[in-house]
């Protein structure tokens, strides 16, 4: 390949071989022994995706192979894994994962630039035939503030690019993922305390306040500097308003978060720059990186990617990001699709998104293959996971990895499930790979002409404000099994993208941690959404990034609120379909209610009986950070949102497609914006793709 490159000039990032869109689906080798290119599995696979019509493949590998404490970087090892690709498609192009880890050797020789898990060293457990194996046990690994291993890595990685990309080899490849971090997805070890981490720290200070006087204002800490300022980026550290964390008096634990946060992100646009300078035509640089939903919790502000912005700004570097599933949703059968980062910012910063679907068939823990007893529920949910990407105008990869260990029984028919020695292929039954060719075939018909996005429901994240709170709660993804089952279709974003989103064609902006917000924020806000319905969660803006204070709340959403404690639970109003909503007890902190007498109850709180939910205008505020799909489809209707079923399916649109994903099956209507309606029958475990436009189904 002469040429490679992302662009967006027809509303997608869209991928550019030698001057022609494709379609960005892979076949995807796994780290393992078993997945090496040159093994028969894979290079069985790799012609069987062909035969499809996917002649993308992403490999795996290491500058480790060939980074030796006295002889010369070798890149034959590296190299291999390209050609093992070759060797079973000729026509290939290869997405290389090249793993940035300094060898085993290199981290006994230099104990110091490896991490201090707060106060312990990693546990050195030897040398591992796995790269990766042991990534989230505190083991020794490389501190990815280490500018020793940076530089080191930074010259292999140039070395690799200048000797590879004139070879047979490196002309097939398509683009470098450059990895680190917990599984190679640049999440931190751990909370790092490390040396290279303070000097980090230290430089960060530096940068942000320039000063001692003006770090002692910041901190209010009169006799903190620069040099002193204590490195504390624990999570454990309490509120200091319940949850909340005081915008001046825990600013130390804050920018100590910020730097472990700040760091992966600057590692991976030291690599990229690598990459784009050193390969000797265009190609692609990117990384896992951008995950948000499903990732995390309270340690997000640690292993999480709070930093994603950093590289949206530099989209002269980086090309694609990528990143799995939330498993938590995409591995039932009952869950909604959703994806791990927030597609719609991605597509309008330019950056194509790759999804890793390694959702295996249903039962390959018990057979080889998957149970064909539960084969429509693996076509369904192969079928979303697959397609949720697609219609975002993005992309993905099958991903052929192995089952967890710990999720196979006794018993178990499939002896090779749980093996990095031994593989049998996830996809290589006929029917499935039928259904893979039809995916395809769909992809190439819809995802290659002009991006059409179909969501009228937009709802808003901010990363900001998980620096500003000690506990955070995975109930408040709860949010996306709300709207996911009132029937519309729904786009993600970050706060920072509020001002280059197509507001236009949103009736609904839902802003779902909005917990800090400066004054100038406030009033962006209210410009950008002027004659929206907007909903508003918990605690909007009670942080101004000075203080913490119930009276912002009401300067955000136009709504009186008051302080409350002990209810963790409220119903709707008389005039609201009925529901009750309930949260884990005590997990928020402060509580509120609402207090305004211009304002249209919604919900009550089950104790008190004080306001929980209020209407005010187009201003919809709910005081717990969960919503049930009865009452928010009220609010959309309210607003003018388009229900394309009533039957509480999970939904997906755009890119010319609509697609109900309706595991329980039965009779259901389904109506397009035109107004056309589509009366069909649905088998339990079906997911259902049809024509925006035309009504025909075309899965």
């Amino acid at each position: 390949m002469k040429s490679v490159a992302v662009c967006s000039t027809d509303g997608s990032p869209g991928l550019y071989l030698d001057g022609k869109k494709t379609v960005p689906i892979l076949y995807g080798l796994s780290d393992i022994p078993a997945s090496n290119s040159n093994t028969a599995q894979a290079q069985r696979n790799i012609k069987l995706f062909a035969e499809q019509g996917i002649n993308l493949v992403t490999a795996d590998t290491g500058l480790y192979l060939g980074w030796h404490k006295r002889s010369a970087f070798e890149i034959e090892p590296l190299r291999e894994e390209i050609a093992g690709v070759l060797d079973a498609n000729p026509d290939a192009g290869v997405l290389l994962r090249l793993h940035m880890n300094p060898p085993y050797w290199w981290l006994r020789d230099n104990p110091e630039e490896t991490v201090l898990y707060e106060t312990t060293p990693g546990v050195d457990d030897g040398e591992n035939v796995r790269l990766i194996r042991g990534d989230g046990d505190k083991q020794l690994r490389v501190s990815l503030a280490s500018q020793k291993w940076r530089e080191e890595a930074g010259t292999l990685l140039a070395e690799f690019c200048r000797q590879v990309w004139s070879t047979p080899e490196g002309e097939h490849v398509i683009g470098i993922q450059v990895a680190c971090g917990i599984y190679g997805e640049w999440h931190q070890w751990g909370t790092d305390c490390s040396k290279p981490m303070e000097k980090r720290f230290r430089q960060l200070l530096q940068k942000e306040y320039g000063s001692d006087q003006a770090l002692q204002k910041a901190w209010g800490q009169p006799d903190v500097t620069i040099e002193t300022a204590p490195f504390r980026p624990s999570t454990k550290r309490p509120g200091d308003d319940g949850c909340f964390r005081d915008p001046i008096k825990a600013r130390d634990t804050m920018d100590a978060q910020r730097c472990i946060q700040l760091v992966p992100a600057e590692d991976i646009l030291y690599f990229c720059k690598i990459v784009k300078e050193n390969w000797g035509r265009p190609v692609l640089a990117g990384s896992f990186f951008g995950y948000f939903l499903g990732t995390g919790g309270d340690n997000m502000v640690i292993g999480g990617h709070l930093m994603v912005d950093l590289l949206y700004q530099h989209r002269e570097l980086v090309d694609f990001l990528c990143g799995p599933f939330p498993y938590m949703e995409n591995r039932q059968a009952q869950g909604v699709p959703m994806s791990r980062g927030l597609l719609e910012s991605t597509r309008l910063r330019g950056i194509l998104w790759l999804t890793e679907m390694d959702q295996h068939p249903v039962g390959t823990e018990e057979f080889a293959g998957g149970d064909p007893a539960h084969r429509d529920e693996t076509i369904a949910q192969l079928r979303r996971n697959i397609l949720l990407p697609v219609l975002a105008g993005m992309g993905c990869w099958y991903y052929d990895h192995r089952i967890i260990p710990s999720l196979i029984k006794p018993g178990s028919q499939n002896s090779s499930a749980g093996s990095i020695f031994r593989k049998k292929g996830w996809w290589d039954q006929p029917d499935l790979l039928k259904e893979i060719g039809k995916l395809q075939r769909t992809a190439e018909r819809y995802a290659l002409e002009p991006y059409e996005p179909a969501a009228d429901v937009l709802v808003v994240y901010d990363t900001e404000s998980y620096f500003a709170r000690s506990r955070i709660s995975d109930e408040e993804y709860a949010l996306h099994e709300a709207v996911s089952r009132t029937g519309a279709a729904y786009d993600c974003i970050y706060l920072k993208e509020l001002e280059i989103a197509q507001l236009q064609r949103y009736r609904c902006i839902i802003f779902a941690n909005a917990f800090q917000l400066t004054s100038e924020q406030r009033e962006k806000i209210n410009r950008l959404t002027e004659g929206k319905q907007v909903v508003w969660l918990y605690a909007p803006g009670f942080s101004d990034g000075r203080t913490l204070d119930e009276t912002h709340i009401t300067a955000v959403t136009g709504i009186k609120v008051k302080r409350i404690s002990g209810e963790n639970s409220y119903h709707t109003a008389e005039g609201f379909p009925y529901c009750c909503v309930e949260t884990e007890p005590g997990r928020y902190d402060p509580l509120f209610a609402v207090v305004d007498p211009e304002a249209e109850s919604v919900a009550y709180y089950d104790r008190s009986g004080d306001c929980a939910a209020a209407r005010k205008g187009s201003q919809w505020y709910f005081a717990l950070p969960k919503l049930s799909a009865t009452v928010l489809k009220q609010v959309f209707r309210q607003a003018g949102v388009h229900i394309y079923c009533e039957a509480g399916d999970p939904v997906l649109a755009g890119a010319g497609l609509v697609v109900i994903n309706a595991p329980s099956g039965g009779e259901r209507v389904i109506t397009l914006k035109s107004g056309k309606q589509i009366f069909e029958k649905f088998a339990p475990f079906t997911t259902a793709a049809f024509d925006s436009k035309t009504g025909a189904r075309i899965l």
